[in-house]
C-alpha cells in the first residue's frame, strides 16, 4: 500500500510540477521537446516506487548549473565574433570608399560599441597609410562612410619602420 501512495504521491507532484514548468516556458518552438522530457521523468518517477530496487535519479542541479556556464561561454563567444565581424564590414567598407577615389590604405580599423538598447555606434576608424596622403580628403570621405559622431584617426607610418 505504501508503494501505491509513493507512486500516487509523485505523480501528483510531477504533474503540478510539469503544469507549472509547461505555464513558465515562453515559447512553442520546443514545447514537444519539453513534453518529452517532462513524460520521461513521470514514468521513471512512477515506476520506481513499484519496482522497488534501488534505481536512483541522478542529481540534476549541477548539470543545469553546467549547462548555463556553457550556454553564457556560448553567448559571450557569439557576441565577440557579432562585434569582430561588423568591425571587419566597416574597415573594409572604408577601405573601399577609399580605393574608389583613388586613396589606398595599408591597412583599416574599426571599433564599435553596442549599447544597452542594442544600438551600435562606431565609435573609432584608424586608417594606416606608408606614403604622404591628403589627411583632410581622407577624414572627409570617411565621415561620409561613419557619420561624425566617429573619432577619425590617420596614421601615416614611415616605409622603412616595422610597424
Amino acid at each position: 500500500m505504501d508503494t501505491f501512495r509513493a507512486a500516487a504521491l509523485t505523480a501528483c507532484l510531477l504533474g503540478i510540477v510539469t503544469a507549472i514548468f509547461s505555464a513558465l516556458y515562453p515559447s512553442e518552438k520546443f514545447s514537444k521537446e519539453i513534453k518529452m522530457i517532462f513524460s520521461l521523468i513521470f514514468i521513471i518517477c512512477v515506476v520506481k516506487p513499484i519496482a522497488g530496487k534501488n534505481f536512483e535519479l541522478p542529481e540534476i542541479s549541477g548539470t543545469v548549473s553546467a549547462s548555463k556556464e556553457y550556454y553564457s561561454g556560448l553567448q559571450s563567444s557569439a557576441d565577440d565574433f557579432f562585434i569582430r565581424s561588423v568591425e571587419n564590414n566597416i574597415s573594409a567598407s572604408v577601405a573601399a570608399s577609399l580605393e574608389e577615389i583613388g586613396i589606398v590604405p595599408e591597412e583599416t580599423a574599426a571599433s564599435i560599441n553596442i549599447s544597452e538598447d542594442f544600438c551600435i555606434s562606431i565609435s573609432e576608424v584608424k586608417i594606416f597609410f606608408t606614403g604622404p596622403v591628403d589627411e583632410g580628403t581622407v577624414q572627409e570621405r570617411v565621415r561620409e562612410q561613419v557619420g561624425e559622431d566617429a573619432a577619425v584617426t590617420v596614421v601615416i607610418r614611415n616605409e622603412d619602420s616595422d610597424g
